[in-house]
């Protein structure tokens, strides 16, 4: 079992590939409950008048889960059976849905123009599913305007005013992020909503510093963040998803040890499960990679123990 939190994000999770997924779906919910703390959904992309699509399927819509009747349309049927048994069967403590990507910036204005019939369909998500918090990948590809950074305050008030947490998923725009802390904590009482950023340290984040976003959190004032450094989740790309193995994420970890970071996440599930299917045993699974952060980040600990 991991010693530290470690989140996945489930592609398509209980849904890529339905009826018939590369790796059984009862089999993921086993493979994700040995060792990984919080599984992120991802992810929820949001349509003009607030339905939520998982990837390209209806997922809610009119405060009702839309659930596949034919095999095509709808989502899994068996959704909420894998979801409770994903839930109570081990390691899964968190549940959270991620709304965005790359180049779906529009899943953003589209909240923001019908704030109401989201904050009901996130409710249907929370009160069926358990889901604990939404992440926000918002990935402009024209810059962060002070428009944009407005309008990400006002969508995550309305995820606390649900009874939610937020995370930010940044690769980019430091000043940007911290100053959506500012606003948020200034906006909400002296209480912030957002209570970790799962920093993307792949692809476009590849060059990120886990410890400039650390000291970047650290040195805006008003953010109500009380440790910085275990505010920072450092995100990597497992085989499958243009990554590493579990040996080299282990590794970049172990250079992490010490500074004050406490987890991590993966990227993502899909890149697992398509390897597991291609390679078959010995293909590294979840647990590989959650045992893998544990071991890095114990390093410091471990050196401490021998000296």
């Amino acid at each position: 079992m991991s010693a530290y939190p470690i989140a996945i994000y489930g592609n398509g999770l209980f849904q890529d590939g339905y009826p018939n997924p590369p790796i059984a779906y009862d089999v993921q919910v086993e493979q994700l409950n040995a060792g990984i703390t919080t599984v992120i959904l991802w992810s929820i992309h949001i349509h003009a008048g607030g339905d939520l699509y998982l990837n390209d399927t209806l997922f809610v819509s009119d405060g009702q889960i839309q659930y596949a009747t034919d095999g095509k349309s709808g989502v899994n049927p068996d959704f909420p059976r894998l979801i409770t048994s994903l839930m109570t069967g081990g390691s899964v403590k968190d549940l959270l849905v991620s709304v965005g990507a790359w180049g779906t910036t529009s899943d953003f204005s589209a909240w923001l123009a019908a704030r109401d019939q989201v904050k009901t369909n996130l409710g249907v998500l929370q009160s069926t599913f358990g889901v604990t918090g939404v992440d926000f990948d918002y990935e402009s590809q024209d810059g962060y305007t002070s428009a944009d950074q407005s309008m990400i305050v006002a969508l995550t008030l309305d995820v606390g005013s649900l009874g939610l947490f937020a995370t930010y998923c940044p690769y980019t725009a430091t000043d940007f992020w911290t100053g959506c802390l500012t606003a948020v904590y200034q906006q909400n009482n002296q209480q912030q909503i957002v209570r970790l950023m799962n920093l993307q340290c792949y692809a476009g984040g590849s060059g990120n510093s886990p410890t400039d976003w650390a000291r970047a959190v650290q040195n805006t004032p008003d953010t109500g963040v009380a440790d910085a450094y275990a505010f920072i989740v450092p995100g990597y790309a497992v085989i499958g998803a243009d990554g590493g193995d579990p040996a080299s994420l282990e590794q970049t970890f172990a250079g992490l040890a010490g500074i004050g970071i406490t987890g991590g996440f993966l990227w993502n599930s899909g890149g697992i499960w398509a390897t597991e299917a291609s390679e078959g045993q010995g293909a590294p699974l979840p647990s590989d990679y959650a045992q893998a952060i544990t071991n890095g980040l114990g390093a410091s600990a471990k050196a401490s123990a021998k000296a």
